[in-house]
């Protein structure tokens, strides 16, 4: 979904190493204070918080993370009321430093490109009484590219979204560009996100291996310097199908 006439909207994703701490107990009390306190904001349109998936260990593959949390703002004014000022932000901050010390954290920001929601599900998957679908994965790519003019840019956005997405079993497939935030737990290596959002982990396996993902490698043969890949898995998310912008 692409709107010029507005600004766009910002894909904030945060991810957690909880250090020596990240027994099963202090990462489902972690995922339950960022429930609490930073799902909700003035212009966040969506929030999801998973575990790592301990099943992907493939070398592009980030390890170095125990929770990842995604949240979707309207626009980077609404980003920056909740980052500065939003008092449920600042609580979660001075708790989890309290009983989390050794937590350390990386942020990505995107600005949205394209976003679709669901359409493409198989019918074979219900949903649970938590709204959620049954092990439901968030599969994360930040590419770096060789070529990092905007129209390169725009050219590697474009087949992502052409190879990448439509598969069965997606329930929200995105695509961002990197902002101009700098801040001191900002990572910035790279031009392109594409984040999406499997109901299943068999969606995303039969994903990996269709020939459409196969396509994709040289489709954007010398255009990739590098991958980095986060692949979680989804415990909570708040859902939101339409956009009042």
């Amino acid at each position: 979904m692409e709107n010029n006439n507005t600004p766009p909207m910002l894909l904030h994703s945060t991810y957690f190493n909880l250090g020596t701490s990240n027994t099963s107990g202090i990462v489902e009390a972690y995922m339950a204070e960022a429930r609490q306190y930073l799902s909700e904001s003035i212009g966040m349109i969506s929030f999801w918080i998973g575990t790592r998936d301990e099943d992907m260990v493939r070398p592009e593959n980030d390890l170095q993370y125990d929770i990842a949390m995604h949240q979707l703002f309207k626009d980077e004014a609404s980003f920056n009321l909740y980052n500065a000022n939003d008092s449920a932000h600042n609580q979660f901050v001075i708790d989890v430093n309290r009983w989390v010390p050794g937590t350390t954290r990386r942020v990505l920001d995107a600005y949205v490109t394209n976003l679709i929601f669901g359409g493409n599900s198989s019918e074979a998957q219900t949903i649970g009484a938590d709204g959620n679908f049954p092990q439901s994965v968030i599969h994360n790519l930040y590419f770096s590219l060789t070529d990092k003019s905007p129209e390169n840019i725009k050219k590697f956005t474009d087949i992502c979204v052409e190879y990448l997405s439509g598969h069965s079993g997606i329930q929200e497939f995105t695509t961002g560009g990197l902002t101009d935030i700098k801040r001191d737990v900002s990572v910035r290596n790279f031009e392109v996100v594409v984040s999406i959002i499997y109901e299943s982990k068999k969606a995303y396996d039969d994903y990996l291996t269709s020939k459409k993902h196969e396509d994709f490698f040289p489709a954007t043969k010398g255009m990739i310097a590098n991958t980095y890949i986060f692949d979680s898995y989804l415990k909570y998310q708040s859902k939101v199908y339409s956009l009042t912008r």
